[in-house]
């Protein structure tokens, strides 16, 4: 039956409210205003890379068979998986749009429900960030265009805050297909038709897959234009709270003005690159999406000179667990500027990814080093089904707003790429354990659960660091631990964080440690410690300075809570590395030293009432291993620059006065929840400028410094300690925080360095920095 025909008799059945009377009727007899073409037509083997044109989440719920998405995630407490249309979005044009996917319950005789999610972000976001929707609808969530396991086609809200999982459906009777069969194939055809400059219809038709015969409409009348912008997505669902049907989706098909192509947002299979020079050695990893390695099992690197059109190898690497490929070369000529390219070696001719590595400017120019440090994806998990205030003074922060989804930092990276960086430092914490999504390290997919977060992270960084070198330190949320006391891998197998070691698969941690240090200059001693998990402590030069990596947890002593703290003894940097720190003072003659660790080696913070407070996460403990470890930074007259504290601070940490250590600079977080501050109750002697929060200072460990700089929240701890609900010191609402990123500047000529500490919104071609920076210290 045709659908004029059709919608004849059957417009005269179900009524007005599904139809919405004369609306509904004309909107029957409405031919299509837009035309299809198909996204995707990839053939592919069972995997979790879906294809270059799709984001699901999570990594782990997906699956590609043929060319067929198949949602594989059964069980109660994951509704509404999605799979974003990464280069669709609809725009806010009044043009016709259309979107069709070939449906069918991969679980016959379990409910739930299917559809397109239109207008995640609602504009807002960009399409990256509205990627990210899944599970419990919200602010700007968009509307589902549904079709259900009993055969019925609806419009359901996404965008209640107060009801995220009800999916209440906007239309007050259902249509039911008569002649559905459960687990048959589906055709849905969803029409965006614009009807006066304001509103929209949008119109869902069911037809049956191997016959084409229509089978049903349903229709959603005078819809606000404002709503249908922003992200689209496939959705699979069971019933909210329950287990279910779990859907899969073929076919895609796009069309019309209203629908914005963009190619340029594909994913993958490579994600990106990143690398370090020193001197003759070149080190790149390749990231890719999980591809299947028995198609795609080995990459070529390859480099052109500056000037040159012949593209020469450099070496093959297989694709590793982590589907990462790890490059080394020797003889580099780091004197010369090259382009490079990532091929498949069975494909030479296909550039996968490209890049450039820079000329090590040594010390022709004044060099700048981007400082960033722990980065969540999203304000709030989105698995969190109610956002509320954690404090008064905190706003309500909508789910599919701006001011929850913060991937992909627009602001921060486009502010921070004005400085125009010759290197990039990542201090730790590139992501956490629960954010934007629930725990997953003790799962069967803990280790796709970490690419998943992992891939957030290089999909917003991409871009900046595929072009220059880049350092990356792991710290505790990066394997995936709240804190880390490594002891050399010892006691691993103890259940709790303070007995020391590494408590999740060891597999997973070396997973970690490839993909994130893979690239980093060789270390000193590369003996891995227990479990084979490897080291990252390494010396280096580029830029005319000289550097050192430290990881000052893999070796760290686990806390004594039974002795006194003022005498506990014990190890922060370790045996191996403070040998290495001692060996490093005499490398590198003549040069600016500059040692990158994860957190400042002291614990500036203060409690609610202004008092020194205990923190053994902090590495001012064990204070013996601290002072051995400032002693060695500062015989080698070194700047040190850190991370993990989340609160931006600029100090001397002290040896036997206040100030006879080296400077440390911790970067303030790039976005994270947790909340740290330096506000002593008493005023203390040799404030700088005046302010309250510097000076002279005594840990709770009994450690000395001179804090010169603090960059605290926007709320004080004692207003937030008095309003506070919560067991820790979280904070979702940005206004209240200060994060942002470093920006060390090494003048040769000058002979000093400039610390710059950068609000993540503040354009840095007009705006000030914290309060207390630039600081200048001489070489």
């Amino acid at each position: 039956m045709k659908r004029r025909s059709f919608l004849k008799l059957s417009a005269g059945l179900v009524g007005t409210s599904l139809l919405s009377g004369c609306a509904g009727l004309f909107a029957s007899y409405r031919s299509d205003l837009a035309t299809t073409s198909a996204l995707d037509n990839a053939q592919f083997t069972p995997q979790v890379w879906l294809g270059e044109q799709f984001w699901g989440n999570r990594l782990q719920d997906w699956q590609r068979v043929g060319n067929e998405l198949q949602c594989t995630r059964e069980g109660k407490d994951f509704e509404a998986r999605t799979v974003s249309l990464l280069t669709r979005q609809l725009n806010n044009s009044l043009q016709s749009g259309r979107i069709k996917a070939t449906v069918r319950n991969l679980t016959p005789g379990e409910n739930g429900f299917c559809g397109f999610l239109l207008g995640v972000g609602k504009g807002e976001l960009t399409a990256k960030g509205a990627a990210l929707a899944q599970r419990a609808g919200g602010v700007n969530g968009g509307i589902i265009a549904a079709f259900d396991s009993g055969g019925k086609l609806s419009f359901r809200q996404f965008d209640d805050e107060n009801k995220a999982l009800k999916f209440e459906t906007i239309n007050r009777e259902l249509f039911n297909l008569k002649q559905y069969q459960d687990g048959a194939k589906i055709t849905l055809d969803c029409h965006l038709d614009p009807i006066d400059s304001e509103h929209f219809d949008i119109r869902l038709v069911a037809t049956d897959a191997d016959t084409a015969q229509e089978l049903g409409f349903a229709l959603l009348h005078k819809v606000p234009a404002e709503q249908l912008q922003g992200g689209i997505s496939l959705l699979s669902s069971s019933e909210p709270l329950v287990a279910g049907a779990r859907w899969g989706f073929s076919d895609i098909e796009t069309g019309g003005a209203k629908i914005t192509q963009n190619n340029s947002n594909t994913l993958g299979p490579v994600v990106g690159c990143m690398y370090t020079v020193n001197k003759n050695i070149l080190k790149l990893t390749c990231q890719l999406m999980p591809v299947d390695t028995q198609v795609l099992a080995k990459l070529r690197l390859e480099y052109q000179r500056e000037g040159q059109q012949q593209w020469q190898l450099g070496a093959t690497a297989p694709i590793e667990d982590g589907f990462v490929a790890r490059f080394r070369l020797t003889n580099w000529d780091h004197n010369t500027h090259y382009k490079y390219r990532v091929v498949d070696s069975n494909k030479p001719d296909i550039a996968l990814y490209s890049g450039t590595v820079a000329r090590d400017p040594q010390n022709s120019k004044e060099f700048t080093i981007a400082l960033y440090s722990c980065i969540i994806p999203t304000s709030k998990s989105l698995d969190n089904t109610h956002y509320t205030p954690l404090i008064a003074k905190e706003r309500e922060i909508g789910r599919y707003t701006k001011d929850n989804i913060l991937f992909p930092h627009t602001e921060l990276v486009e502010n921070a790429a004005y400085h125009q960086p010759d290197m990039f430092v990542f201090c730790g914490d590139q992501y956490y354990e629960t954010y934007p999504t629930r725990y997953g390290r003790h799962t069967p997919d803990a280790k796709l659960d970490t690419l998943y977060k992992w891939y957030l992270w290089y999909w917003a960084f991409a871009d900046s660091i595929k072009d220059k070198p880049t350092i990356i330190l792991a710290d505790d949320h990066d394997v995936l631990q709240g804190n880390l006391w490594g002891d050399g891998g010892e006691n691993s197998e103890l259940p709790k964080e303070e007995d020391g070691g590494f408590k999740w698969d060891k597999d997973l941690i070396r997973m970690v440690y490839r993909i994130q240090h893979g690239h980093n200059p060789d270390p000193y001693d590369p003996t891995p410690i227990k479990y084979d998990i490897p080291v990252a402590y390494a010396a280096f030069e580029y830029g005319g300075i000289s550097f050192a990596i430290v990881e000052d947890r893999k070796f760290k002593t686990p806390p004594d809570y039974k002795v006194n703290k003022l005498a506990t003894t014990g190890e922060l940097l370790g045996q191996r590395q403070e040998a290495f720190l001692k060996a490093w003072q005499s490398m590198h003659p003549g040069k600016p030293k500059v040692c990158i660790t994860a957190s400042m080696w002291g614990s500036p913070q203060t409690d609610e009432n202004g008092e020194a407070l205990i923190d053994y996460d902090s590495n001012g403990y064990p204070a013996d291993g601290r002072t051995r470890a400032v002693k060695l930074v500062s015989e080698a007259n070194a700047l040190v620059i850190a991370g993990d504290q989340h609160l931006g601070l600029l100090a001397y940490q002290g040896i036997n006065r206040f100030d006879d250590g080296s400077l440390f600079f911790a970067g303030p977080a790039s976005a994270a929840f947790w909340q740290r501050w330096f506000e002593p109750k008493v005023a203390l002697t040799n404030q700088r400028n005046n302010d309250m929060n510097t000076g002279d200072f005594t840990d709770s460990f009994g450690n000395k410094m001179r804090v010169l700089a603090t960059a605290n929240p926007k709320i004080t701890h004692t207003e937030f300690a008095k309003q506070n609900n919560s067991w820790g010191k979280f904070l979702a609402d940005r206004e209240l925080k200060s994060e942002g990123y470093g920006i060390i500047k090494v003048n040769h000529q000058a002979k000093h360095y400039q610390l710059e500490c950068w609000e993540w919104s503040t354009n840095p071609a007009t705006g000030k920095q914290f309060a207390g920076w630039p600081y200048i210290k001489p070489f």
